[in-house]
């Protein structure tokens, strides 16, 4: 084998390489959120602290990549946007979500959203009624079906008694993560979404709109605060 043989085929063993690489990436993730600012940033808090962690990394497919997309879209609109930008990513990515909320949307509608989901391998972060749910877990402790201004309301309780923000909790905070990480018990949030669930599917299997309340953006969370242990 010449020289110029070995060096094509050198050539060729790292294109096969980067390839496969790009092919198979785990550590990327597409999000798209219901919102435009509230889960998106909060999201971004999140991505914030894991790209500082890796922007040391030289190989880039040793980096964890996060691509966060808040949309305005809902349920199955939001679904169908998801699947169709995942296709459309150049590099495959390894982990897709999406973020949404019941709110007023009816059982059907939500339900249907969270299979179609599922059936095209879209990992779900839903809450019932709203993100807010997840966040006041935060602070305390909520097994009561309440509506989100009554959320709302209770987050600013804590807000205030915490000195946050002039005692008042606001949709669109860019700082939202780092105020419940900081202010608020993340551990105690995971740890109080995941007895709901339990609480609900204890004994039965209950459908995704009557667990109310109850959240799993705990799930997404988890898996992303995994990369900054």
């Amino acid at each position: 084998m010449g020289t110029d043989d070995i060096f094509k085929n050198r050539k060729g063993m790292r294109r096969k390489r980067k390839e496969s690489n790009i092919a198979r990436k785990p550590y990327r993730y597409l999000i798209i959120c219901e919102g435009v600012k509230t889960e998106p940033n909060y999201f971004r808090g999140i991505k914030q602290r894991v790209d500082v962690k890796y922007r040391e990394y030289i190989d880039v497919f040793d980096r964890i990549e996060i691509d966060i997309d808040g949309t305005g879209r809902n349920t199955q609109d939001l679904v169908n946007y998801a699947i169709k930008k995942r296709s459309l990513s150049d590099i495959p990515y390894g982990h897709t979500w999406v973020i949404f909320d019941k709110d007023e949307f009816t059982d059907e509608q939500f339900n249907n959203a969270i299979k179609q989901a599922i059936d095209n391998d879209i990992k779900v972060g839903w809450s019932n009624e709203s993100i807010e749910l997840w966040f006041l877990l935060h602070f305390e402790f909520m097994n009561t079906a309440i509506n989100r201004h009554q959320y709302i309301e209770k987050l600013n309780e804590h807000f205030k008694r915490l000195g946050i923000n002039k005692g008042k909790y606001k949709k669109n905070m860019n700082n939202i993560f780092e105020i419940l990480m900081n202010e608020g018990s993340i551990s105690n949030a995971i740890y109080w979404s995941k007895k709901l669930v339990e609480n609900y599917k204890c004994g039965s299997v209950f459908p995704e709109s009557k667990m109310n309340p109850c959240t799993v953006v705990y799930e997404l969370v988890e898996e992303l605060l995994k990369y900054l242990k």
